[in-house]
Protein backbone atom coordinates (compact mmCIF):
# COMPACT_ATOMS: atom_id res chain seq x y z
CA UNK A 1 0.00 0.00 0.00
CA UNK A 2 2.82 2.40 1.16
CA UNK A 3 4.49 1.41 -2.44
CA UNK A 4 1.24 1.97 -4.28
CA UNK A 5 0.57 5.46 -2.77
CA UNK A 6 3.97 6.44 -3.07
CA UNK A 7 4.43 6.01 -6.72
CA UNK A 8 0.90 7.58 -7.41
CA UNK A 9 2.04 10.68 -5.36
CA UNK A 10 5.12 10.81 -7.50
CA UNK A 11 4.00 10.93 -10.45
CA UNK A 12 1.67 13.70 -9.91
CA UNK A 13 4.36 15.24 -8.61
CA UNK A 14 7.40 15.14 -10.86
CA UNK A 15 6.58 17.93 -12.97
CA UNK A 16 6.18 20.61 -10.26
CA UNK A 17 9.60 19.36 -8.07
CA UNK A 18 12.90 21.26 -8.80
CA UNK A 19 15.26 18.95 -10.45
CA UNK A 20 18.25 17.37 -7.80
CA UNK A 21 19.90 14.75 -7.11
CA UNK A 22 19.44 14.66 -3.26
CA UNK A 23 16.39 13.15 -1.90
CA UNK A 24 15.36 12.81 1.95
CA UNK A 25 13.46 10.18 3.35
CA UNK A 26 10.15 10.49 4.10
CA UNK A 27 7.87 8.72 6.91
CA UNK A 28 4.72 6.72 5.92
CA UNK A 29 1.76 8.97 4.57
CA UNK A 30 3.93 11.93 3.24
CA UNK A 31 6.20 12.71 0.14
CA UNK A 32 9.49 14.40 -0.60
CA UNK A 33 8.58 17.68 -2.30
CA UNK A 34 11.36 20.64 -2.80
CA UNK A 35 13.27 19.52 0.35
CA UNK A 36 10.17 18.71 2.36
CA UNK A 37 7.83 16.09 3.20
CA UNK A 38 4.22 16.80 2.64
CA UNK A 39 1.40 14.70 3.57
CA UNK A 40 0.00 12.94 0.47
CA UNK A 41 -3.80 13.87 1.44
CA UNK A 42 -3.33 17.20 0.84
CA UNK A 43 -0.45 17.85 -2.19
CA UNK A 44 -0.04 21.62 -2.74
CA UNK A 45 0.99 22.55 -6.43
CA UNK A 46 1.00 25.26 -8.17
CA UNK A 47 0.93 24.00 -11.43
CA UNK A 48 -2.99 23.80 -11.31
CA UNK A 49 -5.76 20.90 -12.36
CA UNK A 50 -3.60 19.23 -15.02
CA UNK A 51 -0.75 18.41 -12.85
CA UNK A 52 -3.59 15.28 -11.16
CA UNK A 53 -3.42 12.50 -11.84
CA UNK A 54 -6.07 9.44 -11.87
CA UNK A 55 -6.60 8.62 -8.05
CA UNK A 56 -6.40 12.61 -7.56
CA UNK A 57 -8.67 15.32 -8.11
CA UNK A 58 -8.09 19.40 -8.03
CA UNK A 59 -9.35 21.22 -5.33
CA UNK A 60 -9.87 25.19 -6.28
CA UNK A 61 -10.35 26.03 -2.43
CA UNK A 62 -6.96 24.94 -1.26
CA UNK A 63 -5.57 24.82 -4.79
CA UNK A 64 -4.46 21.38 -4.07
CA UNK A 65 -4.64 17.80 -5.69
CA UNK A 66 -6.70 15.79 -2.98
CA UNK A 67 -5.86 12.02 -3.38
CA UNK A 68 -9.25 10.15 -4.19
CA UNK A 69 -9.16 7.85 -1.43
CA UNK A 70 -11.30 5.26 -3.42
CA UNK A 71 -8.97 4.57 -5.36
CA UNK A 72 -5.62 4.50 -3.47
CA UNK A 73 -7.29 2.29 -0.86
CA UNK A 74 -7.47 -1.14 -2.29
CA UNK A 75 -10.20 -3.73 -1.62
CA UNK A 76 -9.85 -5.48 1.14
CA UNK A 77 -9.32 -1.69 3.04
CA UNK A 78 -11.65 0.78 4.11
CA UNK A 79 -10.79 4.53 4.50
CA UNK A 80 -10.81 6.06 8.01
CA UNK A 81 -10.75 9.69 8.04
CA UNK A 82 -9.30 11.66 10.97
CA UNK A 83 -11.42 13.73 13.55
CA UNK A 84 -10.90 16.94 11.35
CA UNK A 85 -11.27 14.94 7.66
CA UNK A 86 -7.84 16.28 6.74
CA UNK A 87 -5.89 12.77 6.43
CA UNK A 88 -7.35 9.45 6.13
CA UNK A 89 -5.26 6.02 6.58
CA UNK A 90 -6.15 2.42 4.57
CA UNK A 91 -7.46 0.09 6.96
CA UNK A 92 -7.57 -3.53 6.44
CA UNK A 93 -10.80 -5.25 6.92
CA UNK A 94 -9.92 -8.77 6.30
CA UNK A 95 -11.74 -9.30 3.13
CA UNK A 96 -10.13 -10.84 -0.18
CA UNK A 97 -7.82 -8.33 -2.06
CA UNK A 98 -8.47 -7.57 -6.05
CA UNK A 99 -6.79 -9.69 -8.15
CA UNK A 100 -3.63 -8.31 -9.15
CA UNK A 101 -2.98 -5.85 -12.53
CA UNK A 102 -0.14 -6.02 -13.75
CA UNK A 103 2.36 -3.10 -14.84
CA UNK A 104 1.19 -1.45 -18.25
CA UNK A 105 2.22 -2.34 -21.15
CA UNK A 106 4.68 -1.11 -23.48
CA UNK A 107 2.46 -1.04 -26.10
CA UNK A 108 0.17 1.83 -24.33
CA UNK A 109 -2.18 -0.70 -22.86
CA UNK A 110 -3.35 -0.46 -19.28
CA UNK A 111 -5.16 -3.10 -16.88
CA UNK A 112 -8.14 -2.37 -14.83
CA UNK A 113 -9.49 -4.19 -11.85
CA UNK A 114 -12.29 -3.36 -9.08
CA UNK A 115 -15.54 -4.96 -7.92
CA UNK A 116 -19.27 -5.18 -9.22
CA UNK A 117 -21.43 -2.88 -7.02
CA UNK A 118 -25.45 -2.52 -7.76
CA UNK A 119 -26.74 0.93 -9.24
CA UNK A 120 -29.56 0.39 -5.97
CA UNK A 121 -29.15 -3.05 -3.86
CA UNK A 122 -32.18 -5.18 -3.79
CA UNK A 123 -31.96 -6.03 -0.97
CA UNK A 124 -31.64 -2.71 0.91
CA UNK A 125 -32.75 -0.30 -1.20
CA UNK A 126 -31.84 2.49 1.38
CA UNK A 127 -28.24 1.68 -0.32
CA UNK A 128 -27.31 3.63 -3.94
CA UNK A 129 -23.95 3.06 -5.45
CA UNK A 130 -22.51 1.70 -2.54
CA UNK A 131 -23.01 -2.10 -2.24
CA UNK A 132 -20.55 -4.96 -3.91
CA UNK A 133 -21.82 -8.32 -5.18
CA UNK A 134 -20.94 -10.94 -2.89
CA UNK A 135 -23.29 -13.77 -3.79
CA UNK A 136 -21.34 -16.46 -6.33
CA UNK A 137 -24.92 -17.36 -7.60
CA UNK A 138 -25.26 -13.66 -8.47
CA UNK A 139 -21.72 -13.01 -10.07
CA UNK A 140 -22.18 -16.31 -12.21
CA UNK A 141 -24.83 -14.54 -14.10
CA UNK A 142 -22.81 -11.82 -15.71
CA UNK A 143 -19.99 -10.44 -17.31
CA UNK A 144 -18.31 -7.23 -17.81
CA UNK A 145 -16.69 -6.00 -21.17
CA UNK A 146 -14.68 -3.01 -21.70
CA UNK A 147 -15.91 -0.82 -24.42
CA UNK A 148 -15.11 2.86 -25.67
CA UNK A 149 -18.21 4.59 -24.72
CA UNK A 150 -18.24 7.41 -27.31
CA UNK A 151 -17.81 4.72 -29.88
CA UNK A 152 -21.01 2.79 -28.53
CA UNK A 153 -23.07 5.43 -28.02
CA UNK A 154 -22.67 6.34 -31.60
CA UNK A 155 -23.18 2.75 -32.99
CA UNK A 156 -24.64 0.32 -30.43
CA UNK A 157 -24.12 -3.15 -30.61
CA UNK A 158 -21.67 -2.43 -33.90
CA UNK A 159 -19.14 -1.34 -31.34
CA UNK A 160 -16.41 -3.91 -31.15
CA UNK A 161 -14.97 -4.33 -27.20
CA UNK A 162 -11.51 -3.33 -26.34
CA UNK A 163 -11.31 -6.65 -23.84
CA UNK A 164 -13.22 -8.38 -21.42
CA UNK A 165 -13.12 -8.66 -17.57
CA UNK A 166 -13.27 -11.83 -15.70
CA UNK A 167 -15.02 -12.22 -12.34
CA UNK A 168 -14.45 -13.67 -9.36
CA UNK A 169 -17.71 -15.39 -8.40
CA UNK A 170 -16.53 -15.72 -4.72
CA UNK A 171 -15.42 -12.14 -4.19
CA UNK A 172 -16.77 -10.12 -6.99
CA UNK A 173 -13.66 -8.62 -7.85
CA UNK A 174 -12.38 -8.35 -11.87
CA UNK A 175 -9.73 -7.92 -13.74
CA UNK A 176 -9.14 -6.32 -17.75
CA UNK A 177 -6.02 -6.65 -19.13
CA UNK A 178 -4.01 -5.12 -22.18
CA UNK A 179 -7.10 -2.59 -22.88
CA UNK A 180 -5.57 -0.13 -25.53
CA UNK A 181 -7.24 3.52 -24.56
CA UNK A 182 -9.35 4.95 -27.63
CA UNK A 183 -8.12 8.53 -28.65
CA UNK A 184 -11.10 10.18 -26.82
CA UNK A 185 -9.08 9.06 -23.57
CA UNK A 186 -12.21 6.93 -21.71
CA UNK A 187 -12.74 3.76 -21.35
CA UNK A 188 -16.41 2.00 -20.40
CA UNK A 189 -16.95 -1.03 -17.81
CA UNK A 190 -20.32 -2.46 -18.84
CA UNK A 191 -22.40 -5.15 -17.31
CA UNK A 192 -24.43 -7.54 -19.03
CA UNK A 193 -25.41 -10.93 -18.88
CA UNK A 194 -23.24 -13.95 -19.38
CA UNK A 195 -23.32 -15.00 -22.93
CA UNK A 196 -24.93 -11.97 -24.18
CA UNK A 197 -25.00 -12.01 -27.72
CA UNK A 198 -26.04 -9.02 -30.37
CA UNK A 199 -28.87 -11.41 -32.06
CA UNK A 200 -31.06 -11.22 -28.75
CA UNK A 201 -30.75 -7.61 -27.21
CA UNK A 202 -33.39 -8.45 -24.42
CA UNK A 203 -31.82 -8.74 -21.30
CA UNK A 204 -32.19 -11.93 -18.55
CA UNK A 205 -30.81 -10.87 -15.74
CA UNK A 206 -29.23 -7.36 -16.07
CA UNK A 207 -29.61 -4.30 -18.17
CA UNK A 208 -26.40 -3.62 -20.33
CA UNK A 209 -25.37 -1.14 -17.52
CA UNK A 210 -21.90 1.34 -18.49
CA UNK A 211 -19.95 3.63 -16.68
CA UNK A 212 -17.03 5.51 -17.96
CA UNK A 213 -13.76 6.44 -16.91
CA UNK A 214 -10.46 8.73 -18.40
CA UNK A 215 -7.26 6.39 -18.51
CA UNK A 216 -4.47 7.19 -19.58
CA UNK A 217 -1.30 5.13 -21.38
CA UNK A 218 1.12 4.18 -18.06
CA UNK A 219 -1.60 4.50 -15.84
CA UNK A 220 -3.44 1.31 -14.48
CA UNK A 221 -7.38 1.81 -13.04
CA UNK A 222 -7.24 0.58 -9.99
CA UNK A 223 -10.43 -0.39 -7.77
CA UNK A 224 -12.96 1.13 -10.15
CA UNK A 225 -16.39 -0.10 -9.38
CA UNK A 226 -19.36 -1.62 -12.19
CA UNK A 227 -22.36 -0.82 -11.96
CA UNK A 228 -24.77 -3.21 -12.08
CA UNK A 229 -28.55 -2.78 -12.70
CA UNK A 230 -31.04 -5.94 -12.67
CA UNK A 231 -34.05 -6.69 -14.83
CA UNK A 232 -36.37 -6.60 -11.79
CA UNK A 233 -35.40 -2.87 -11.17
CA UNK A 234 -36.04 -1.62 -14.67
CA UNK A 235 -39.53 -2.84 -14.53
CA UNK A 236 -40.13 -0.98 -10.89
CA UNK A 237 -39.26 2.06 -12.63
CA UNK A 238 -41.22 1.53 -15.65
CA UNK A 239 -44.75 0.62 -13.01
CA UNK A 240 -43.32 3.82 -11.55
CA UNK A 241 -44.25 6.16 -14.56
CA UNK A 242 -47.56 7.30 -15.70
CA UNK A 243 -49.02 5.27 -18.55
CA UNK A 244 -48.06 6.74 -21.62
CA UNK A 245 -45.30 8.90 -20.44
CA UNK A 246 -42.60 7.62 -22.40
CA UNK A 247 -44.92 7.61 -25.52
CA UNK A 248 -44.98 11.58 -25.36
CA UNK A 249 -41.03 11.54 -25.23
CA UNK A 250 -39.75 13.58 -28.11
CA UNK A 251 -36.16 11.48 -27.47
CA UNK A 252 -37.95 7.94 -26.86
CA UNK A 253 -40.01 6.69 -29.59
CA UNK A 254 -39.98 2.67 -27.82
CA UNK A 255 -41.77 3.39 -25.22
CA UNK A 256 -39.10 1.36 -22.72
CA UNK A 257 -36.48 2.69 -20.64
CA UNK A 258 -33.93 0.54 -21.44
CA UNK A 259 -34.65 -0.05 -25.35
CA UNK A 260 -34.32 4.06 -25.47
CA UNK A 261 -30.74 4.21 -23.97
CA UNK A 262 -30.85 6.13 -21.03
CA UNK A 263 -27.77 7.97 -19.28
CA UNK A 264 -28.12 8.23 -15.45
CA UNK A 265 -26.38 11.92 -14.40
CA UNK A 266 -25.60 11.89 -10.58
CA UNK A 267 -24.81 15.33 -9.81
CA UNK A 268 -22.79 15.66 -6.19
CA UNK A 269 -19.87 17.23 -4.79
CA UNK A 270 -16.29 15.55 -4.99
CA UNK A 271 -15.40 16.35 -1.74
CA UNK A 272 -12.46 13.71 -1.99
CA UNK A 273 -13.64 11.30 1.27
CA UNK A 274 -17.00 11.14 -0.26
CA UNK A 275 -19.21 11.59 -2.82
CA UNK A 276 -22.06 14.07 -1.73
CA UNK A 277 -25.61 14.26 -3.84
CA UNK A 278 -26.63 17.67 -4.94
CA UNK A 279 -30.24 18.35 -5.11
CA UNK A 280 -32.13 21.33 -6.94
CA UNK A 281 -29.74 20.94 -10.37
CA UNK A 282 -31.68 21.84 -13.66
CA UNK A 283 -30.00 19.17 -16.42
CA UNK A 284 -29.62 21.19 -19.25
CA UNK A 285 -27.86 19.86 -22.95
CA UNK A 286 -26.10 21.19 -25.60
CA UNK A 287 -26.25 25.07 -25.86
CA UNK A 288 -28.38 26.54 -22.53
CA UNK A 289 -30.93 24.59 -23.68
CA UNK A 290 -33.04 22.92 -21.00
CA UNK A 291 -33.83 19.22 -21.12
CA UNK A 292 -37.60 18.53 -22.41
CA UNK A 293 -39.71 17.56 -19.43
CA UNK A 294 -41.09 14.65 -21.22
CA UNK A 295 -37.99 13.63 -21.64
CA UNK A 296 -36.57 13.10 -18.04
CA UNK A 297 -37.38 11.95 -14.57
CA UNK A 298 -35.42 12.17 -11.21
CA UNK A 299 -34.60 9.73 -8.23
CA UNK A 300 -36.64 10.01 -5.10
CA UNK A 301 -36.61 8.04 -2.36
CA UNK A 302 -40.22 6.40 -0.95
CA UNK A 303 -41.23 7.04 1.86
CA UNK A 304 -38.79 4.25 3.96
CA UNK A 305 -35.45 6.32 2.07
CA UNK A 306 -35.37 3.66 -0.82
CA UNK A 307 -34.27 4.72 -4.29
CA UNK A 308 -37.17 3.80 -5.87
CA UNK A 309 -39.66 6.67 -6.94
CA UNK A 310 -39.28 8.00 -10.51
CA UNK A 311 -40.71 11.57 -10.68
CA UNK A 312 -41.76 12.92 -14.09
CA UNK A 313 -39.89 15.90 -15.40
CA UNK A 314 -43.36 17.50 -15.56
CA UNK A 315 -43.92 17.38 -12.46
CA UNK A 316 -40.72 18.86 -11.08
CA UNK A 317 -37.87 20.82 -13.16
CA UNK A 318 -35.34 19.45 -10.46
CA UNK A 319 -33.19 16.89 -9.02
CA UNK A 320 -34.24 16.12 -5.47
CA UNK A 321 -32.05 15.47 -2.33
CA UNK A 322 -30.46 11.98 -4.33
CA UNK A 323 -29.07 14.59 -7.31
CA UNK A 324 -29.98 11.72 -10.04
CA UNK A 325 -31.76 12.39 -13.05
CA UNK A 326 -32.29 9.73 -15.98
CA UNK A 327 -32.84 11.17 -19.53
CA UNK A 328 -34.81 9.40 -21.83
CA UNK A 329 -33.51 8.49 -25.63
CA UNK A 330 -30.14 10.24 -24.76
CA UNK A 331 -27.96 11.34 -27.63
CA UNK A 332 -23.92 11.65 -27.98
CA UNK A 333 -24.09 15.16 -26.35
CA UNK A 334 -23.04 17.20 -23.76
CA UNK A 335 -25.01 17.32 -20.30
CA UNK A 336 -24.22 20.34 -17.41
CA UNK A 337 -26.90 21.22 -14.58
CA UNK A 338 -27.34 24.52 -13.37
CA UNK A 339 -29.09 25.69 -9.48
CA UNK A 340 -32.46 26.20 -9.33
CA UNK A 341 -32.49 29.35 -7.20
CA UNK A 342 -35.66 29.47 -6.26
CA UNK A 343 -35.23 26.06 -4.42
CA UNK A 344 -35.14 26.92 -0.61
CA UNK A 345 -32.40 25.30 1.79
CA UNK A 346 -31.64 23.39 -1.60
CA UNK A 347 -27.11 22.02 -1.17
CA UNK A 348 -27.03 23.23 -5.06
CA UNK A 349 -27.02 27.16 -3.98
CA UNK A 350 -23.51 25.90 -2.16
CA UNK A 351 -22.34 23.86 -5.54
CA UNK A 352 -19.53 25.13 -7.37
CA UNK A 353 -18.98 24.19 -11.09
CA UNK A 354 -15.64 24.08 -11.37
CA UNK A 355 -15.67 22.82 -15.27
CA UNK A 356 -17.07 24.73 -18.66
CA UNK A 357 -20.64 24.18 -18.56
CA UNK A 358 -20.37 21.59 -20.64
CA UNK A 359 -19.56 17.49 -20.08
CA UNK A 360 -19.31 14.61 -22.75
CA UNK A 361 -22.20 12.06 -22.19
CA UNK A 362 -24.74 9.62 -24.27
CA UNK A 363 -26.02 6.15 -24.35
CA UNK A 364 -27.42 4.05 -26.99
CA UNK A 365 -30.22 2.16 -27.50
CA UNK A 366 -30.42 -1.01 -25.34
CA UNK A 367 -28.22 0.10 -23.25
CA UNK A 368 -27.89 2.64 -19.57
CA UNK A 369 -24.71 4.64 -18.48
CA UNK A 370 -24.18 6.18 -15.29
CA UNK A 371 -22.27 9.63 -14.84
CA UNK A 372 -20.93 11.40 -11.55
CA UNK A 373 -21.57 14.92 -12.53
CA UNK A 374 -19.25 16.54 -10.89
CA UNK A 375 -16.65 19.02 -12.72
CA UNK A 376 -13.42 17.43 -11.81
CA UNK A 377 -13.45 14.41 -14.16
CA UNK A 378 -15.23 11.54 -15.81
CA UNK A 379 -16.14 9.51 -12.91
Amino acid sequence: MKNFVSLLVFTALTVAMASGCHMIECGDGTVEKDGQCVSINFIQTDAGPDLCTNGTHWNSDTQSCWVNPSEVCVSGTEVVWNEDNTAFVCRSTGTPELPECPEPGTDGTICINGKVTYFINPDNMNQFMETEIDDASVLSTLEIVVYDPLDYASVGDDSVPLGLATVDPETGGFKAEGISIPSQGYVALVVRDAGWVTADATPTNWLFTGIAYRAAEGQNLLNVPAVAIPKELLDHWHEALPPGFLNASASCSENDIYRCGTWIGIYNHNTGSEKIPVDGVNPFFKTNQSIPTTDIAFLDKDGTGGHTILTPGTDRDYTSDTGVVMYFGAELTSYFGLCDMMVGDSSCNEWEMQFPKSLQGGSSQGAIFVQYVDGTRLN
